[in-house]
C-alpha cells in the first residue's frame, strides 16, 4: 500500500475510484513504565502500529491512501501520561496511465 502525504500524484499515475476519508487515533503511552512492561515492550514500533492502524482501516480495494495528515495532543490520566496521534486520509484506487 502506498501512503502519500501530497495529493499531487506522478504524471505515471491517475485515480481510477475514490473512498471516503478514513481517520484513527492511536495512544502511546510516553510516561515512565513499569519495569516488565517497558522490557516486553522494548522493541515496539508504536509510531509504525499507528500507520498500519490507518492502512488496516482502508477499503481492500484501495492500493493507496493519498493527502495523509496527522494531528498529535498529549494528555496525563492517573496511569501515565498518553500521546494520540491521528491520521487521516482518502484511499484511493491507482493505475499507470497507458502511454
Amino acid at each position: 500500500m502506498t501512503v502519500t502525504t501530497t495529493e499531487t500524484l506522478p504524471e505515471h499515475f491517475k485515480i481510477k475510484s475514490m473512498f471516503s476519508m478514513i481517520e484513527i487515533t492511536h495512544k502511546i503511552q510516553i510516561s515512565q513504565k513499569g519495569w516488565i512492561k517497558g522490557f516486553l515492550e522494548r522493541k515496539r514500533d508504536e509510531h509504525q502500529e499507528a500507520l498500519d492502524k490507518l492502512i488496516e482501516n482502508a477499503p481492500a480495494e484501495a492500493n493507496a491512501i493519498i493527502g495523509v495528515k496527522h494531528s498529535t495532543t498529549t494528555h496525563t490520566f492517573p496511569e501515565g501520561t498518553f500521546l494520540f496521534i491521528t491520521y487521516i486520509g482518502t484511499p484511493v484506487v491507482l493505475e499507470e496511465k497507458k502511454v
